[in-house]
């Protein structure tokens, strides 16, 4: 005697179950193209945050690396005038934060008695400021959702001229 499966309903068509599968494939396909799109967007904001923060923070320490030379010019080099060392920093600058004349400012204030002012002797402090107006590395809008990056990085160097 043979055994005929009976996985299969009598009455029905066959095709029937193939079609469902076919359906339920097509609306996981459908829901994985919308998580991808929603995510997908996500990730690139952040990405391009991280990649304006990146951009911004490397431009902060070169300005701290320009007010260490900056100092260190002024505290070896008694020569060097508070109108000088502007042109004399700008010669030694990392070349990221090349940008006009106008956004990269440095001033020098040199501290102490009498003796200090005119022309600095040993152990008189001399302190140097720069500061950079940023607005030309930012790509992204500012504020760009909620978030403000800043455009103007400063820093400061206290040395003792030797």
């Amino acid at each position: 005697m043979r055994v005929v499966p009976t996985s299969r309903r009598s009455g029905t068509d066959p095709s029937a179950g193939s079609k469902a599968a076919r359906l339920m494939q097509a609306l996981t396909r459908g829901q994985a193209a919308v998580e991808f799109a929603l995510l997908a967007t996500l990730s690139l904001i952040v990405l391009m945050v991280g990649i304006q923060f990146a951009i911004i923070g490397q431009a902060a320490l070169a300005v701290t690396q320009a007010s260490y030379v900056a100092s260190r010019t002024a505290s070896v080099n008694t020569s060097v005038t508070d109108s000088n060392i502007s042109s004399v920093t700008n010669n030694q600058l990392s070349p990221s934060i090349t940008a006009p004349a106008n956004a990269l400012t440095v001033n020098m204030v040199t501290a102490g008695d009498s003796t200090c002012v005119p022309n600095r002797t040993f152990g008189c402090q001399v302190t140097v400021t720069v500061t950079y107006d940023a607005t030309s590395k930012i790509a992204l809008p500012n504020p760009f959702l909620g978030m403000t990056f800043p455009t103007t990085l400063s820093s400061t160097q206290k040395m003792m001229t030797e």
